[in-house]
């Protein structure tokens, strides 16, 4: 057995055995939405059953996909509930029959056990909302999939559900700030507000924009800058921008009898073992446009005819090659399939026989992009570029989030939503 074999096996065994902690530096303090998986979940999907990939937005009256699985590879009797958040993540102050009509727990009665695959699981699916669960009102929203207790969730995701009533005109362009032309990108809103009365703007409407669907350097509380008739003008030089990043490193594992891309090969053992391609720093590398999804990933086998219950798991081996050690930053591996948290499950390891960071996750067949981020160990500061680089010509999507909440109203609604991608500004 190779050291590298050994190193990645010993980090399954203490993925599987640990305490799970999210360490992540979030915006939200709320820990309600910070709680981790359960340790024998995996595959967590969310998606608008009218969006090709998963996203966590759908207008009201719209429909969300939810799939995972189960490793212990038994029957449980997993329940479901969703509460009304501010647009802080904060629970709102309201009861369940403001926002849910119908019951406000339901049973996910639809499972399947796995088939032809070496990783036995459950998998589970529901569709929210639905006839026994519906949904009222528009607002930020906190899934729970639970067994007994919805305050000890077995996973917990966030959601929007917007309605269409403001108009949102956004645009992305390169940084006017000279110093960060080279590597950040500038956002510019205006709002139609027509269809809406509001009295008191500064009061009453509020603006967040999220980052490829990732909440953790997002833009919030975002107030206007000009006011003209029926319009609400953002068009700051600094308050709006966003770093770029570079695109996002991605592997393919929808066929695991053969190499898919960026992988170096395949070993069949107890599971399947996908070794990828060493990376390694890029921010000294001129940029080089590539194809991704932005951090998003797709579940998907051409080994079999059913990826919920023939897609089979196997360990994925991450490294990354540097000349130095960050002794001074912890390393993590990092995207929509771990929902773009910082845990001990996609943190790397340093390697000094082969001066390589780390790290092994168990991870179903597919199509996977990822990223690797620090965090700094004193500060607990977020560091999204410090390995990849920024550039402003890397492709971003952006979405607008518009929250009303008048001056009578005890809770926020959402009453516009956007998405744009920054390649339009080329």
């Amino acid at each position: 057995m190779t050291n590298i074999t050994r190193t990645f096996i010993l980090l399954l065994i203490f993925t599987l055995t640990k305490a799970h902690v999210f360490a992540q530096n979030s915006p939200f303090p709320n820990p309600e939405i910070m709680i981790s998986d359960d340790v024998n979940l995996k595959s967590i999907y969310i998606h608008n059953i009218n969006q090709n990939i998963g996203v966590p937005y759908a207008k009201l009256g719209e429909t969300f996909a939810i799939s995972f699985d189960d490793l212990d590879n038994d029957q449980k009797n997993y329940f479901y509930t969703v509460e009304h958040f501010d647009k802080n993540w904060e629970k709102s102050d309201i009861f369940d029959t403001d926002y849910i009509e119908g019951y406000n727990e339901g049973q996910i009665k639809d499972y399947a056990y796995s088939f032809n695959s070496l990783e036995k699981y459950t998998h589970y699916s529901f569709r929210f909302p639905n006839r026994d669960m519906r949904i009222l009102i528009s607002g930020n929203y906190l899934l729970k999939v639970y067994l007994d207790d919805p305050s000890e969730p077995a996973f917990v995701r966030r959601m929007v559900i917007y309605e269409d009533i403001v108009t949102v005109g956004a645009k992305v362009d390169r940084a006017t700030i000279v110093n960060k032309r080279d590597t950040e990108q500038q956002i510019q809103l205006v709002l139609n507000h027509k269809d809406l009365s509001i009295d008191n703007p500064a009061k009453e409407i509020s603006v967040s924009i999220i980052q490829n669907n990732t909440w953790d350097n997002g833009i919030y509380e975002l107030q206007y800058q000009y006011i003209g008739n029926n319009t609400l003008m953002y068009n700051y030089n600094d308050k709006m921008n966003f770093s770029a990043g570079n695109y996002f490193y991605h592997f393919d594992t929808k066929s695991i009898q053969t190499a898919g891309l960026y992988t170096d090969y395949i070993r069949l053992e107890d599971i399947y073992y996908t070794f990828l391609y060493t990376n390694e720093p890029r921010y000294e590398y001129p940029y080089s446009s590539q194809q991704d999804y932005n951090g998003g990933f797709v579940l998907r086998t051409i080994d079999s005819e059913n990826t919920d219950t023939e897609g089979d798991y196997t360990l994925v081996h991450f490294s990354l090659k540097t000349d130095i050690q960050y002794r001074d930053k912890d390393i993590y591996v990092y995207g929509a399939f771990n929902d773009w948290r910082l845990e001990e499950d996609n943190k790397l390891i340093f390697n000094k026989d082969y001066e390589v960071y780390e790290s092994s996750i168990l991870l179903k067949q597919g199509y996977y992009d990822y990223k690797f981020v620090a965090v700094d160990k004193k500060s607990n500061e977020f560091m999204p570029d410090v390995i990849s680089g920024s550039f402003y010509q890397t492709e971003n999507n952006y979405s607008v989030i518009v929250y009303y909440k008048s001056m009578e109203s005890r809770y926020d609604r959402i009453v516009g939503f956007y998405q744009l991608r920054s390649f339009e500004m080329f």
